[in-house]
């Protein structure tokens, strides 16, 4: 089990300068990676995002690389040709209006196209052999960190799926005295309005069979057990698992809040909050599940 929060770093040399490289995500619904590259290393960006993907299946996650170039980064080419073209035309220009002209680098330095830098994306591609150990020893770090807190995650989950179990297993032990606690709810009330009137029995045991049945939560009970087992075994995967999780607790919200609005007794209705309390925790906790 993954945890969507996440940070990884690495840093090294390559042939053409220095990498520091750090990953770090947050919970998100779907999977959103953004990467900020120098200009220079955009040509990376395609490769870095497909593996990142292949790894991560939810979550946000945030790529910065900082480069500090050395001189062996750039290439530097001078077009003599323009620049003779551009002199003669200066000296020309200088003659014909009579003007002093004495040749100047600074004017050149002016003149587009005269000195630029060369573009050569196969050296960059070349160099990525060098900077992709690097890149993949901060995914890695990165992944583990999820991993450690995923166990956590697990640890805490499991810790409350047992809280609600034993919650569940009282409801259903208080359940059991149900037929009786209707029995004498109807038999006080009954002598509250007619306190002179004996008892008719049998009305008596109808009333208490149409609350029971009323009030049977039996069906809910089971399905809650169902849902549990669905949960620990979710929980043991070790593949993207949040959305089921989100799913199953859900259903068990769902049957929680019925069993709560099927029973009046009192003991049993705070047993509902205390239900609905863990599952809370539990649904806040897998928000971070990848």
């Amino acid at each position: 089990m993954k945890s969507m929060t996440g940070f990884g770093h690495a840093e090294g040399e390559g042939t053409i300068g220095f990498y520091r490289i750090s990953i770090k995500s947050f919970n998100h619904r779907f999977s959103d990676i953004n990467l900020r590259l120098p200009r220079e290393l955009c040509v990376w960006e395609e490769n870095l995002i497909s593996y990142l993907k292949e790894r991560v299946s939810r979550g946000k996650v945030e790529l910065k690389l900082n480069f500090e170039p050395s001189e062996e980064a750039f290439s530097v080419e001078a077009n003599t040709l323009l620049a003779k073209a551009y002199l003669k035309a200066l000296h020309k220009l200088s003659s014909e209006l009579n003007i002093p002209y004495e040749a100047d680098l600074r004017d050149l330095m002016q003149v587009p196209e005269i000195i630029k830098l060369k573009e050569d994306d196969h050296r960059w591609l070349d160099e990525y052999q060098r900077f992709f150990p690097i890149f993949k020893e901060a995914v890695e770090a990165f992944l583990q960190y999820r991993l450690r807190e995923g166990e956590k995650l697990q640890h805490d989950l499991i810790q409350q799926m047992e809280k609600f179990r034993e919650l569940i297993s009282m409801v259903e032990e208080k359940s059991k005295n149900i037929p009786e606690y209707y029995r004498e709810k109807l038999n006080q009330r009954l002598k509250e309005i007619i306190p002179s009137v004996p008892v008719n029995e049998n009305l008596l045991a109808q009333e208490i069979v149409f609350y029971v049945d009323r009030s049977d939560i039996h069906e809910e009970i089971i399905r809650l057990k169902a849902h549990i087992c669905r949960f620990d075994d979710i929980l043991s995967r070790q593949d993207s698992i949040g959305r089921e999780l989100e799913f199953v607790l859900q259903e068990m919200n769902r049957e929680v809040n019925t069993i709560g609005s099927k029973t009046s007794n009192v003991e049993i209705s705070s047993l509902i909050i205390d239900l609905k309390t863990v599952l809370e925790k539990m649904r806040e906790q897998i928000q971070n599940v990848e």
